[in-house]
C-alpha cells in the first residue's frame, strides 16, 4: 500500500528478509524496555510449533511492525515491534546454538550481517536495542554465547529489568528447543528453515517520525504502548552532547515516580504554562514546534523545571505537598480542587508550587484558586472560559511570581453572579455532580474541614427534606404550593445521605425522616448540614429561612463573595 500524504509503504516479508541487508534495525532509547516474560515467549514458540507440525504449505503470519525507513537505506528505527524483533531474535539465537558447527553460519547470518567489501556493508547485528540493553544483547544472543549467558546470576549480572527478561526468556526457549527436539539437529535445522522460510511479518515503514507515530496510534487499537513523551525523550535527550545515560536515567526515575500516564499528562500542563492557551494541534506536535524550541539548555531544563514540576504534579495529584505550618489547611484546598471535573487549574498551581512560595504564600494562594475553581465548575463555564482565565492567571504568575494578582480574584460582578447561583433552585438547575460537590464543599465548611469525604462518594445522595410531592393528606399540608415551590430545591431544604435513595421514604412525615431515614447506623448522621437538621422539631417556612440565610452566609465567608 501506499498513501501519498504520509509516503507509508506496507509490504508482508519473509524472516529471511527482514532479517536481511535491506533492513538494519535500531530500537530508540524512547522506547520502553524489552519486557516480555517467559509466557509471552513460550506462547510465541507453541504457536510456531503447532504450525509447523501441520506441515502446510500456508504462511504463518507474526503481525506488523512500524518502521521509520527512508527508501533505498537500510537503516530502520522501530516504533511498534520492538518486543517480537527481539523475541524472534532471541529464537534464532537459541535454534542457531543447537547447529552444528556446518550449519552455524546460516543462522549467524540471519543474527548479524556479515562485513561485505564489496557491498560496503559492515559487520553489525541486524538488531540494535536500546543504548543501556544493546552490548548485553548482542554479548549474549547475538554472539551466541548461551553458556556464559546460563551462568548469569540475574540479581547480580543484569542492571535491569530488560536484560533480566533477556535472559529469562533465551533459557525458556532453549528448554522448549530441547523439549521439542531433543537435541536432533536435523530436526532443529529444519524448524530454523521453516521459521525464515515459511514465518512473515508485515513491515509498514514511513520515511518521518511524526506519520510513523500517527499510524501506531491508529493500527494499536488496544492502546498506546508509545506516548507523546517517548518521542519527546529522544528528541531532548538525543540533544545533550554529553551525558545522555545521565539524562535518560533521569527521565526515566521521573516517569516511574509518576507513573507513564501521568508523566504523559504533565507535559500537557508544561505546554499550557508555556503556551497559556486552547491547543490547536496535538500536544506533541505543539510542544515539538512551540515549546521545545526555546529550551537553550536541555539538562538544565530536565534539572530544574520538568523535575520541579513533576514533584509539584505529584505532590497536588497525591495531596503531599510538604509544609512546616497550615499543612491542614492547604491539604484541604487541594482536596476540593482535585473534586472538580476538569485538571484545567493544574497549570497554574503546578507554576505556584515551581515557583517556591512559603506556607503563607502557598495558602493564600490556594484559598483563591480553589474559591475561582468552585465558581468556574458550579457555574458550568466551559473549557474554552475556563483556559483563558487559567492563561492569564499564568501570565501574571510569570511576571509576578508568588503574587495573588486581579485574574486569580472574582471580579465584584462574578461574586454576584455566583451568590446568585447558589442561593437559587440548586437541585435542578445543576448536574448531580456538581451540586455533589457545592453539598460537600459546604458540608466541610461548616464541620472546619474535620469530615472526611473518600469513602463515601459512592453512595452519595442527595435527599430533599420537604418531599417534591405535597400529597392532600400529607404531614407536609402546612406549606403552600407558592412555598413549597419557592424553597423545594434551594439548599436549605437539601441534605447529604450516605444510603441508598428510598422512594418511599420521599413523603413521609418530618419526625419520620429524621428518626427512619436521615440518621445513620447508629442514630448519627456523619454529615454536618443533615446533623443540624436532625436538631429541629420541625420543618416550617421560618426555619428553613433561617437556615437558607445561615447556609449562604457561611459559603459567602468561606469563598469571600461579600464585596
Amino acid at each position: 500500500m501506499s498513501i501519498q500524504n504520509y509516503a507509508i509503504h506496507g509490504e508482508a516479508f519473509y524472516l529471511s528478509k527482514v532479517f536481511s541487508s535491506d533492513f538494519q534495525y535500531s530500537i530508540p532509547d524512547y522506547q520502553r524496555p524489552y519486557s516480555w516474560g517467559e509466557e509471552h515467549i513460550n506462547q510465541l514458540f507453541d504457536d510456531l510449533y503447532e504450525f509447523y507440525q501441520r506441515k502446510t504449505d500456508e504462511s504463518y503470519f507474526l503481525g506488523s511492525i512500524v518502521v521509520i525507513k527512508k527508501d533505498h537505506q537500510s537503516q530502520a528505527d522501530v516504533v511498534d515491534g520492538q518486543q517480537r524483533l527481539t523475541s524472534l531474535t532471541i529464537l534464532i539465537a537459541a535454534l542457531t546454538h543447537y547447529f552444528s558447527d556446518e550449519d552455524k553460519s546460516e543462522g549467524k547470518e540471519i543474527l548479524q550481517q556479515p562485513a561485505k567489501k564489496s557491498q560496503n556493508l559492515a559487520a553489525q547485528p541486524r538488531l540494535t536495542l536500546r543504548q543501556r540493553d544493546k552490548e548485553f544483547f548482542r554479548k549474549y544472543i547475538q554472539e551466541l554465547r548461551f553458556d556464559e549467558l546460563n551462568n548469569l546470576n540475574i540479581d547480580n549480572d543484569c542492571k535491569n529489568d530488560a536484560q533480566k527478561n533477556i535472559v529469562k526468556n533465551a533459557k525458556a526457549i532453549l528448554n522448549r528447543i530441547q523439549d521439542k527436539f531433543h537435541n536432533d539437529g536435523v530436526a532443529i535445522f529444519d524448524f530454523f528453515s521453516f521459521l525464515i522460510q515459511k514465518c512473515c511479518l508485515v513491515i509498514v515503514s514511513t520515511p518521518n517520525q511524526k506519520s510513523a507515530f500517527r499510524i501506531f496510534s491508529v493500527m494499536n487499537n488496544r492502546g498506546l504502548d508509545l506516548l507523546p513523551t517517548d518521542i519527546l525523550k529522544a528528541d531532548l535527550i538525543g540533544k545533550i552532547q554529553d551525558n545522555q545515560d545521565e539524562y535518560t536515567q533521569k527521565w526515566e526515575d521521573l516517569e516511574q515516580e509518576l507513573g507513564r500516564n501521568r508523566f504523559n499528562e504533565l507535559f500537557a500542563h508544561i505546554r499550557m504554562i508555556e503556551l497559556k492557551k486552547k491547543a490547536r494541534g496535538s500536544i506533541l506536535e505543539e510542544l515539538q514546534e512551540l515549546v521545545l524550541p526555546k529550551i537553550s539548555s536541555i539538562s538544565n531544563f530536565i534539572d530544574n523545571e520538568l523535575s520541579s514540576y513533576a514533584s509539584a504534579f505529584g505532590a497536588l495529584k497525591n495531596n503531599s505537598y510538604q509544609v512546616e505550618k497550615n499543612g491542614t489547611e492547604i491539604k484541604q484546598y487541594i482536596t476540593w480542587l482535585n473534586r472538580v471535573g476538569f485538571s484545567e487549574w493544574l497549570p497554574v498551581a503546578i507554576l505556584f508550587l515551581h515557583q517556591k512560595p512559603n506556607d503563607e504564600e502557598l495558602v493564600e494562594f490556594l484559598k483563591y484558586l480553589e474559591t475561582l475553581t468552585s465558581y468556574l465548575h458550579l457555574s458550568a463555564k466551559d473549557v474554552n472560559k475556563r483556559i483563558e482565565r487559567y492563561g492569564l492567571i499564568l501570565d501574571d504568575l510569570q511576571k509576578n511570581p508568588k503574587q495573588c494578582t486581579k485574574n486569580l480574584l472574582l471580579t465584584n460582578e462574578e461574586k454576584r453572579s455566583f451568590r446568585g447561583l447558589l442561593d437559587g433552585n440548586i437541585y435542578n438547575e445543576m448536574t448531580a455532580a456538581r451540586r455533589n460537590y457545592l453539598i460537600l464543599r459546604l458540608d466541610a465548611m461548616i464541620s472546619d474541614g474535620a469530615a472526611n469525604y473518600q469513602d463515601k462518594d459512592e453512595l452519595l445522595t442527595i435527599e430533599h427534606i420537604l418531599p417534591q410531592t405535597l400529597g392532600e393528606k400529607s404531614q407536609w399540608g402546612q406549606w403552600s404550593d407558592g412555598e413549597h415551590k419557592l424553597w423545594l430545591h434551594r439548599l436549605a431544604n437539601l441534605i447529604p445521605l450516605n444510603k441508598r435513595r428510598n422512594s418511599s421514604a420521599s413523603n413521609w412525615g418530618f419526625k419520620d425522616k429524621k428518626d427512619k431515614y436521615f440518621t445513620g447506623n447508629k442514630n448519627v448522621s456523619s454529615y454536618a448540614l443533615t446533623s443540624q437538621v436532625l436538631t429541629e422539631d420541625e420543618w416550617t417556612v421560618e426555619i428553613i429561612q433561617k437556615r437558607q440565610t445561615a447556609l449562604l452566609e457561611r459559603l459567602y465567608k468561606g469563598w469571600e463573595l461579600t464585596e
